[in-house]
């Protein structure tokens, strides 16, 4: 089993990248002519920046265990969420510089995911680069 350090991380992205999905789901459905799912998207988008700067908190309470790069791609996806909550927000002609943020925004949080699920913990990366066990 993971250690918990690494289940939390790996919840958080988990989450987020469900969250960024789901609004690309409800993006893509009022695009296409079903205006009833702006609604979905708007109340996702709250939701989302919430889950965003939550992953934050997380990453950097476990920044030892996270390592510097996933830090970095946290912070950066919950900066880029905000943008993109205040792009949808402004609405107007930023329509399509919001879709092409979501685009940014969806390869972002998958590269986050990506490496918060390859991540090793410091310690099991240098127990594994050895054949004898370590001294205490």
């Amino acid at each position: 089993m993971p250690h918990p350090h690494l289940i939390w991380l790996r919840s958080a992205a988990t989450v987020l990248i469900s969250c960024v999905i789901a609004q690309a789901g409800w993006a893509s459905a009022y695009l296409g002519g079903e205006p009833g799912y702006l609604d979905q998207h708007r109340v996702g988008a709250w939701v989302t920046l919430a889950v965003a700067w939550l992953a934050v908190v997380v990453y950097l309470v476990l920044r030892r265990s996270a390592g510097r790069v996933n830090v970095a791609l946290a912070v950066a996806t919950a900066v880029l969420v905000t943008v993109q909550f205040t792009l949808g927000r402004l609405g107007g002609d930023l329509q399509a510089l919001h879709i092409f943020t979501g685009v940014l925004l969806a390869v972002l949080v998958t590269a986050l995911t990506s490496w918060t699920y390859r991540h090793r913990l410091p310690e099991e990366a240098a127990g594994s680069s050895s054949s004898s066990p370590r001294s205490v």
